[in-house]
């Protein structure tokens, strides 16, 4: 978690760093993960849609977009339903193992390699889905407006459209364990443990330099997502800020190993909107 002052300028996301730290990360982070395929993932450590019932009833023959999509996890749930998918991510690595998943379940995904940001460039002109969604993917891009705009551009009237992205108090500090004190200077202990964020309207940027390359995951307040869907003119059905679950459709070791502090912040924020009929 990166802090920033006032005034201080974000840099700039790039999608070709993004692009080769996702491949670069991809069989790692295959191995890392496990995400099933019987339920509709929203984010790591959370319930997914069995739990949350945040998605339309959707019925065979219809279209669906995933943006970001990874292994295609979520794809490939919607495929089983008879929903013909397409799935686009930035990294080659990343659709190589979606391609691997899809043939292991027995379905047929369309795969598509781009950045979110020229997404449409991938698609043929007015083509158009039932349902747009893109999970923890958003986080990634330097002005997700302009993606929230290009999904509502791409589903039918009466469609909907779903992010997932990472919640702005997750991108803030968590403390405890004595690195809390009362007003007397003394320990608060366990009981004391809670949140640190400076300014909750611009949160720090989770950047992350390893062996991987360089990404940035940028938060945004719910009001700004809100917004957004509202500008793109969708109409706001859910919006979601789950505690975690021990039964999260998508977890690693280090994601189940939260401390409880999941229990007690949100770690992702879902909206869903419906284009008008």
């Amino acid at each position: 978690m990166r802090g920033m002052s006032k005034g201080e300028s974000r840099e700039t996301i790039s999608s070709a760093r993004q692009r080769n730290y996702w491949n670069h990360l991809a069989d790692a982070y295959a191995q890392m993960t496990r995400i099933r395929i019987d339920d509709f993932h929203f984010g790591p450590q959370i319930p997914g849609e069995n739990t949350l019932h945040l998605l339309p009833t959707f019925q065979p023959g219809q279209r669906a977009l995933e943006l970001g999509c990874g292994g295609a996890q979520n794809s490939i749930w919607l495929a089983k339903q008879g929903v013909a998918c397409v799935a686009l991510d930035i990294s080659q690595g990343q659709l190589a193992h979606a391609r691997q998943l899809a043939a292991k379940a027995g379905v047929s995904i369309e795969l598509r390699r781009s950045s979110l940001e020229r997404f449409e460039a991938v698609l043929e002109p007015g083509e158009l889905f039932d349902f747009v969604h893109s999970s923890h993917a958003l986080e990634f891009v330097q002005e997700p407006g302009t993606i929230v705009a290009a999904m509502r551009r791409h589903t039918r009237p009466g469609g909907t459209v779903m992010v997932s992205t990472v919640h702005p108090l997750f991108n803030g500090l968590w403390m405890a364990d004595g690195e809390i004190e009362d007003g007397d200077g003394g320990d608060l202990g366990e009981s004391g443990s809670g949140l640190f964020l400076t300014d909750y309207f611009a949160p720090p940027d989770d950047v992350r330099d390893d062996e991987a390359g360089h990404a940035v995951s940028r938060a945004w307040p719910v009001s700004a997502w809100f917004r957004w869907f509202r500008d793109a003119g969708l109409e706001v059905t859910a919006l979601a800020e789950p505690a975690a679950t021990p039964d999260a459709p998508y977890t690693s070791d280090d994601w189940a190993d939260h401390g409880g502090q999941l229990d007690r912040i949100p770690s992702t924020l879902i909206l869903v909107g419906r284009v008008p009929a």
